[in-house]
């Protein structure tokens, strides 16, 4: 079988549309995702180098429940936090699966049933702790951990965990009160948040307790100026994007096929 010059550049030319179509469906699926900048700031007593290492997230925050917020002695003033990002993962991976497949729906009742709570559910979710995990299992768990929708979830979650977690100790270490106590209680608070939509909606959002501190000012002149470098990044992210699109769509349709000129 001969193959000519005209059908190999044929094939040559069906590979790389497809290689294109596949690169901007890959980049407009990461656009959707950063329609929105969100800013927030916090006062801490100190800023640790802590790395983000996906699978310690997932595995510290997968045995999340009432029983073992108990026994790891959580402050009981913090347990509902905790208990929110548990269910904020399962809702992430629910969802992941029902765009997979859209049956799986009727059987995720923490996408169906806004009042479950975690302790009410079958987790769906991959277990990370048991040693004696088939091959299957820490596949599914190495898929998942290279999802970049679920990372960006966890990767957020996994920040509010380490707050979370020093105001516990902090509260713990108060000889068991349940009070908070002044100022050492309300670090690794967030004071402030800002978030800017793709539509031009803002949304400001100010803890009640920043306005009882007395460096107020100092912290809303900082958040200000985080918010006006954040939305410049943002642009800057976004229209290095469609000049990328542009300049690949562009590329692509500069060269007509011989065909085409016959």
């Amino acid at each position: 079988m001969v193959t000519t010059a005209q059908e190999r550049n044929g094939s040559s030319g069906n590979e790389k549309q497809k290689k294109l179509q596949n690169f901007v469906q890959s980049l407009s699926e990461s656009l959707i995702d950063i329609t929105a900048v969100e800013v927030n700031t916090m006062v801490v007593e100190e800023i640790t180098a802590n790395k983000f290492i996906p699978w310690q997230v997932y595995r510290d925050v997968y045995p999340i429940s009432q029983s073992y917020l108990e026994k790891i002695k959580v402050h009981p003033t913090l347990r509902d936090r905790y208990l929110n990002l548990r269910r904020q993962l399962e809702i992430e991976y629910s969802s992941i699966l029902t765009a997979k497949d859209p049956t799986t729906l009727q059987d995720s009742r923490i996408l169906t049933d806004p009042t479950a709570t975690i302790d009410d559910i079958q987790t769906k979710l991959p277990n990370p702790l048991n040693p004696g995990s088939s091959s299957q299992e820490v596949g599914k768990i190495n898929e998942l951990l290279e999802n970049g929708r679920f990372l960006r979830q966890l990767r957020k979650i996994g920040e509010i965990k380490a707050a979370l977690d020093k105001r516990n100790q902090i509260l713990n270490a108060a000889n068991g009160s349940l009070s908070d106590d002044s100022q050492s209680a309300n670090t690794d608070l967030i004071y402030a948040q800002t978030i800017t939509q793709l539509d031009g909606k803002i949304f400001n959002r100010f803890h009640q307790q920043l306005f009882d501190r007395q460096d107020k000012d100092l912290i809303i002149q900082i958040h200000k100026e985080a918010v006006n470098m954040g939305n410049a990044q943002w642009q800057g992210l976004m229209q290095f994007a469609l000049r990328l699109m542009q300049s690949m769509l562009g590329k692509n349709g500069a060269k007509p096929n011989s065909s085409d000129r016959n």
